[in-house]
């Protein structure tokens, strides 16, 4: 019976080891290992990427915790597995990161009394960027890596805070800089004291083995990025391409906005799908396939409806015969519409969006009218904001003037291109003081709340679009739709 149990045991270890050699000595790269909370996270690609070369793990309970810090230890075990290096195996009760830290000792990752002791309290503290920067520079080193000095001083050079860095880190700070392991922020510092985030790591660990050879060359694949993964009528999404090196590396299959187009910058891709009253709400699949390597990514959209109210309005007659007639609509056509099809490429804009001015809401986004009796076949294509007369009316952001002019229906007209498609329409002015082709200022005065046009009275009406899909400006200043209930709150 013993012998029995004995060779049952034997079995059950054997069948462990198998599965365990399956999952953990797997020699070619795999997309086989699913993290939960990944998805649409800037750094999927970097983190799936080393989890198939076997340099980082997520947890058992199937995250990696991206936004998280990383403790000192988990770095040093991370790199110490990226690197091949052998651990001796644990002993019963020790800490899990003692034969790591003894591995990272032996092959100069680290130096002994770096932290002031390796005990098990310091060493689950978090790790700084610049301890982080010593160590993957001390691994790339002990491979055989080298760097030219002279780009060391180049890189050096444009960062503003290595005065904060600790000497002792100082010139590997400057080296992780030069070989593109750890970069400075947008605003030109290291932040050498700050704690490192686990997405961070995983970035380190994917350049450290690719500058080794060991990941190949373009194995990066593309990384595709929802700005919301559900959007109400009016609302647009923004679909952000991190890793592709061109508009034609990426295309994408929708049936949701024809007009879809990328726009490039460095190995980014930035693209826009607007909705409004005329999207039907529902479930949208869309695809974008890598044309480089065939990679298909698969993601979901979800479209709201949304209660689009019911105006009835009443306007002058005169007003209303001599402005909606068949000359105004060929004005309009004539005028308006081109001035909404050429956009910048880049952006012109940095900062957020502001309402142009403030007052009454009378008229929503989408709203449906009946005017004099008669119900209209169009839909409010922004939003009517009732003011005294010649009070100011400011640019929602920076851009290019692309009309300023009198029309029949519309008034005193101004369209500003902020780029990419972007575009917000002023009407009814009483003044236009910027002209045709001119650059203005988020918040510089453009012209001043009147009633010309097809008005009831001084207001401006707001229009905010991508071409001539007009969406709810709301979401684009505030990240909501504007309502009567809540327009007092926001306009504060």
């Amino acid at each position: 019976m013993i012998i029995r149990n004995r060779s049952r045991v034997l079995c059950l270890i054997l069948l462990i080891s198998v599965i365990l050699s399956l999952i953990f000595v797997m020699e070619k790269p795999s997309y086989s290992v699913s993290l939960s909370d990944i998805d649409n996270h800037w750094a999927k690609s970097y983190i799936q990427s080393s989890i198939d070369f076997k340099a980082i793990n997520g947890y058992p309970d199937g995250t990696f915790k991206p936004n998280d810090n990383i403790k000192r230890i988990e770095f040093i075990s991370l790199i110490v597995n990226s690197q091949g290096i052998s651990v001796r195996n644990q002993e019963d009760g020790e800490f899990w990161g003692n034969p790591y830290v003894e591995a990272a000792l032996e092959n100069n990752l680290v130096r002994l009394y770096e932290y002031g002791s390796m005990s098990e309290p310091t060493l689950n503290r978090y790790i700084s960027r610049e301890e982080m920067a010593s160590i993957v520079v001390n691994a790339y080193t002990n491979s055989g890596g080298t760097q030219d000095p002279s780009r060391e001083l180049l890189s050096g050079s444009k960062l503003t805070d290595l005065h904060l860095v600790t000497p002792s880190y100082l010139n590997n700070a400057v080296t992780s800089v030069e070989l593109g392991f750890i970069l400075g922020y947008p605003d030109g510092t290291f932040a050498p004291k700050k704690n490192a985030l686990r997405a961070e790591a995983a970035v380190v660990s994917y350049r450290l083995l690719s500058k080794q050879g060991i990941i190949p060359e373009d194995y990066l694949p593309i990384n595709v990025i929802f700005s919301k993964n559900k959007l109400q009528q009016g609302d647009m999404l923004n679909i952000t391409v991190h890793h592709a090196n061109s508009s034609s590396d990426v295309t994408v299959v929708q049936d949701l906005y024809p007009g879809f187009k990328w726009y490039a910058s460095n190995d980014v891709l930035q693209g826009y799908i607007p909705t409004n009253y005329h999207t039907k709400p529902g479930i949208y699949i869309l695809k974008f396939i890598n044309s480089k390597t065939g990679h298909t990514t698969t993601k979901v959209i979800d479209i709201t409806t949304r209660d689009f109210k019911v105006q009835y309005l009443t306007v002058n007659p005169t007003i209303e015969a001599n402005t909606r007639t068949a000359e105004a609509n060929a004005e309009y056509r004539k005028y308006f519409n081109p001035s909404r099809e050429v956009s910048s490429p880049v952006k012109y804009y940095t900062g957020p969006f502001i309402l142009p001015t403030k007052g009454r809401l009378t008229t929503e986004f989408g709203e449906t009218r009946t005017v004099n009796g008669a119900p209209t076949t169009y839909r409010h294509a922004g939003l009517d904001i009732a003011a005294p007369l010649n009070s100011s009316v400011l640019a929602t952001n920076t851009g290019r003037v692309t009309l300023s002019m009198p029309l029949i229906l519309t008034g005193n007209s101004i369209v500003i291109d902020h780029g990419q498609g972007l575009f917000s329409v002023y009407f009814h002015l009483e003044k236009l003081l910027v002209s045709h082709g001119d650059i203005v200022e988020r918040g510089q005065l453009i012209g001043t709340v009147g009633s010309t046009g097809f008005s009831t009275g001084p207001h401006l009406h707001f229009t905010m679009s991508h071409y001539g899909v007009n969406i709810e400006p709301g979401y684009i200043i505030y990240g909501e739709s504007i309502t009567k209930n809540n327009y007092l709150e926001l306009m504060k």
